[in-house]
């Protein structure tokens, strides 16, 4: 009977200490569990942030190419209206066999003037840069059917020049916008399978959880059941116990009831018998 109270006993404490470092594992699996969670949350909270910040990238570039495609469908309009102008040149200046540009004429006429006016040329330098201006105006007016045309070809060809100009600034801006784009893509996918790996070890982290309460709670179960099991067992013991005393009690009130019929001497622990047997 002893054996069998102290291998319940045994038992008990087993359990509890199973019980316990159970306990201690399913908090800490919850622990990593939240831990990973908050750490996804961060993560994911970055990724938005890149994300917006992508979409804006992705609308700044669309307006950057709106702005070029339109520098670049008027550079061509321009071109080809240069072409035409050009083409009216060439034929003019063959009919008048034109064989100089008026436009530097022009040009070449306004520095003799200027250097006239600002510097200090001696008479005969001066004569002869006067001389030079008739012939230059001279040839001029035999080119005045296609001055105006120079004029407008020179124009066009400034203005087709500025809006390359402008159509490559746009392009470049692109460019960079794109190189910040992708840096962000690569941000984005590296931070995404971070999240991904972590996701993972979180389901690997709340499935120990899963597996370890599960666990308590079996043992648990089986704690109470031989708690159970051992205060019936205590109650049997305390019953067979008391079967015992009632029947050395029985034995022993016969036994002064024997001495009272014989007229014996009791003694103190017979009175105590009788006193209980009453």
């Amino acid at each position: 009977m002893k054996k069998n109270k102290e291998k319940i006993k045994k038992e008990i404490e087993e359990l509890k200490k199973t019980l316990n470092e159970l306990n201690i594992q399913k908090e800490q699996w919850f622990s990593t569990k939240e831990s990973l969670s908050q750490e996804i949350k961060r993560l994911i909270k970055t990724v938005r942030g890149i994300k917006s910040t992508k979409d804006k990238s992705n609308e700044t570039i669309q307006k950057l190419k709106e702005q070029r495609d339109k520098y670049n469908k008027q550079t061509q309009l321009m071109i080809a209206k240069f072409k035409i102008l050009n083409n009216q040149k060439l034929r003019i200046l063959k009919i008048k066999k034109i064989d100089f540009d008026p436009g530097k004429l022009l040009e070449n006429i306004k520095n003799l003037e200027t250097s006239i006016e600002t510097e200090a040329l001696s008479f005969e330098k001066e004569q002869q840069f006067m001389k030079r201006i008739r012939d230059l105006k001279k040839k001029m007016k035999d080119a005045e059917g296609v001055k105006d045309l120079f004029k407008k070809l020179k124009e066009l060809s400034d203005k087709i020049e500025e809006s390359k100009s402008k159509s490559e600034e746009f392009h470049k801006k692109i460019q960079e916008e794109y190189k910040k784009n992708k840096e962000g893509y690569t941000d984005f996918m590296g931070l995404t399978k971070q999240i991904n790996d972590l996701n993972k070890k979180q389901e690997q982290a709340f499935k120990r959880f899963i597996d370890s309460k599960n666990q308590f709670s079996k043992i648990n179960k089986d704690l109470k059941d031989k708690l159970k099991e051992a205060g019936q067992f205590i109650k049997k013991q305390n019953i067979r116990k008391q079967e015992f005393d009632m029947a050395q009690l029985e034995k022993k009130s016969r036994e002064v009831a024997s001495k009272i019929k014989e007229k014996k001497k009791l003694t103190t622990e017979d009175i105590l018998i009788m006193q209980k047997g009453k």
